[in-house]
């Protein structure tokens, strides 16, 4: 049984989530799954895996845990020591089962693991990118994107910053990334 969206109870989980919840930078992806439509989930640069718990718990607050489809792409082992924290594949995988949702996790860089899975991956409703991804790996994996999103997709990227001070996501458009996976596609045939 869902949460009554008129209860106290959940008006109150809702309010701090889009409003109150830490880190701030997070909100408006928050905001976005409130609306009750998300249920497939690709992001890129996972972390500590604390937004993507959240991301999970907020889609199963609308929908059977089982329906939601999340995918995760990230260093995990192959992160080198100087980038900011993160979760070997396994201890990710047992943080984010536990929410019940269909965990699918990709290892490597956004370009080789995008790659990969990009076929499997389609009809996305929500895609977070962490600002941790670099920019020319970044480049190269728009190229994927057109047939993982539609209109209706929401793209959150958020702003490369230094990891001790928060970032903004920006709202990206199908249009936009369009463009860019064009370039990508141009590069490639040069």
């Amino acid at each position: 049984a869902f949460p009554d969206p008129m209860s106290l109870k959940h008006r109150v989980w809702a309010f701090h989530l889009a409003h109150m919840s830490k880190p701030a930078e997070d909100r408006p992806i928050y905001q976005e799954m409130l609306k009750g439509q998300v249920t497939r989930i690709l992001e890129l640069g996972i972390g500590l895996g604390d937004r993507s718990v959240r991301l999970l718990e907020a889609a199963a607050h609308f929908h059977d845990a089982r329906e939601i489809h999340y995918t995760g792409v990230d260093l995990f082992e192959g992160r080198e020591p100087s980038l900011s924290a993160g979760l070997s594949i396994k201890q990710a995988y047992r943080k984010l089962a536990r929410t019940g949702a269909q965990i699918r996790l990709a290892p490597g860089d956004a370009f080789s693991a995008v790659a990969r899975i990009a076929n499997s991956l389609r009809e996305l409703d929500l895609v977070v990118i962490s600002g941790d991804q670099p920019a020319e790996v970044l480049n190269r994996t728009w190229f994927y994107f057109p047939r993982m999103i539609d209109d209706q997709t929401q793209v959150f990227l958020q702003r490369p910053g230094k990891p001790s001070e928060p970032s903004p996501f920006d709202r990206i458009s199908a249009d936009e990334i369009a463009v860019w996976a064009g370039r990508t596609n141009r590069l490639r045939a040069a």
